[in-house]
């Protein structure tokens, strides 16, 4: 049987469908209660663009604090970064894994505080080494705070880590990186609303036979006044040796001799007029006495000047300076 419908039918089923005699789905409409306000103000909005030149900082940094390791424990770290994320600062505080040892302090003139955050297997590790061990052996802290002697290394460990990122930051902004104090528990690190967006930093600190992480947290907010500079072009040490260069090359250039040549004028001869010239004859030029005369650098017409006599000498007076050719 076939299923296409005749004309009639379809006539018919249209004027069911506008009469009212045929029952079609009603479109629901959402229920107004149930809708939620959208604070534009939210920081929880922040557009999750990548920053290259903090990227660039942060790679720097690493590098600077590697070797600044290194040098504490006698013993070649690398530190590379894992990855740059943006969260909400409660997320960041409920995924650390306890206990750690967090570190506050201040980057003026950016406000606010950001936190160093250290695993505590890595802080073992860094004690055993500096103290002759070789930092392979695992130690549990549950139900005990760190040691002074423990507070004391790390301590030593992140002031140094706080020198090389401020000079990380110098190409882009002079800071005054200083520190605040240490917690052990995030609950008393509430540096910021739980609701506030971090850039959160995770350092992979690498001693050969084992890894550990330490995590770099910065408020947003703090860097928000100069977020143009950090999507913008980074002056590294490169930069500045190419300027540095490049004004030595221009002290040479002004330095240098150049051939200058004044034209008292031209004309054109023929092979048998220039043959029979001698002494005591007069060649007329193509310019008047009065008109001012060409002059040139490396043979390209700059100036126009009068001919004249200064000191006894043959000179010229500029009057015009020409585009060059």
């Amino acid at each position: 049987m076939s299923q296409i419908l005749s004309q009639e039918e379809v006539n018919a089923l249209l004027n069911g469908i506008s009469g009212g005699e045929i029952e079609t789905e009603q479109e629901e409409l959402p229920d107004a209660s149930a809708t939620q306000t959208y604070d534009l103000t939210s920081q929880g909005k922040v557009v999750r663009e990548r920053m290259p030149v903090l990227e660039m900082i942060t790679e720097k940094f690493a590098r600077m604090f590697g070797a600044t390791l290194s040098s504490l424990l006698k013993k070649i770290i690398n530190v590379n970064v894992m990855r740059v994320d943006i969260l909400k600062y409660g997320e960041l505080m409920k995924n650390i894994p306890l206990p750690a040892s967090l570190h506050i302090f201040r980057m003026d003139p950016l406000g606010g505080s950001s936190v160093f955050i250290v695993e505590s297997q890595l802080i073992f590790a860094f004690v055993d080494i500096m103290f002759g061990g070789s930092g392979r052996q695992t130690f549990k802290i549950e139900g005990r705070n760190f040691t002074t002697i423990e507070n004391n290394i790390i301590k030593r460990v992140i002031l140094s880590s706080l020198s090389d990122f401020q000079k990380a930051w110098k190409p882009i902004i002079e800071l005054d990186v200083f520190y605040l104090r240490s917690e052990i528990n995030p609950q008393f690190a509430q540096i910021m609303a739980p609701t506030d967006v971090v850039v959160v930093i995770n350092l992979e600190i690498d001693l050969s036979f084992s890894t550990g992480t330490i995590t770099l947290c910065i408020p947003y907010s703090m860097i928000e006044p100069i977020k143009e500079k950090l999507h913008g072009g980074y002056q590294d040490e490169t930069l500045r040796s190419n300027k540095e260069w490049a004004y030595r090359l221009e002290d040479g250039l002004k330095l240098s001799e150049v051939n200058m040549i004044v034209e008292l004028g031209r004309t054109e001869l023929t092979g048998r007029e220039i043959i029979g010239l001698k002494n005591g004859d007069v060649i007329p030029l193509d310019h008047f006495y009065t008109d001012d005369l060409d002059v040139y650098i490396e043979d390209k017409i700059k100036f126009r000047g009068k001919p004249g006599i200064y000191k006894g000498n043959q000179a010229v007076e500029i009057s015009e300076f020409t585009i060059m050719h």
